[in-house]
C-alpha cells in the first residue's frame, strides 16, 4: 500500500508538471527552476535554499549560476558578511515566476475541478495532517 500511495502522489505531481511544461519551456525554465525562483524569493542564501528544497548544495549552486547567466536572478554580497553571497530575483525572474505560478495554478485547478468543493477541502485537510512533523 505504501508504494502504491507514493506512486499515486508521484504520478499526480508529474501529471501537473507535464501539463504546464510547454508554458515553462516558453519561459525558459524547468519545473525545478521555477520552484527554485519561488524559494529564492524568500530565502536568498544558497545553503538555506538547498536545505529547504532538500537538494545538495552543489546542485543548487549550479542551478543558481545557470539562472544568473540567463538573467532570472542576480548575485549580491551580504552587507553583514561580505564573504557570503545572496541571490534575488531580477525583474525577468519576477515576471517568469508570476507566469510559472499562473501555469501551475491553472493546471492544478483543472485537476481539482474533478472533485467537489467538499472533497477539495477534505484533501487539503488530509495533506495538512500528513505534512505535520
Amino acid at each position: 500500500m505504501v508504494w502504491d500511495l507514493m506512486g499515486r502522489i508521484w504520478r499526480f505531481q508529474r501529471a501537473v508538471r507535464e501539463e504546464m511544461e510547454e508554458g515553462l519551456v516558453a519561459l525558459g525554465l524547468s519545473g525545478l527552476e521555477a520552484w527554485l525562483l519561488r524559494v529564492v524569493e524568500g530565502l536568498p542564501y544558497p545553503s538555506d535554499v538547498a536545505r529547504h528544497m532538500g537538494l545538495p548544495p552543489p546542485t543548487v549552486s549550479h542551478m543558481l549560476r545557470r539562472l544568473e547567466e540567463r538573467g532570472f536572478v542576480e548575485r549580491t554580497l551580504d552587507s553583514k558578511d561580505l564573504r557570503r553571497f545572496a541571490f534575488r530575483l531580477t525583474e525577468k525572474g519576477k515576471v517568469a515566476l508570476e507566469e510559472a505560478e499562473r501555469l501551475m495554478e491553472a493546471a492544478l485547478r483543472r485537476r481539482l475541478a474533478r472533485l467537489s468543493p467538499e472533497e477539495v477541502d477534505h484533501l487539503a485537510r488530509l495533506l495538512s495532517k500528513l505534512e505535520e512533523s
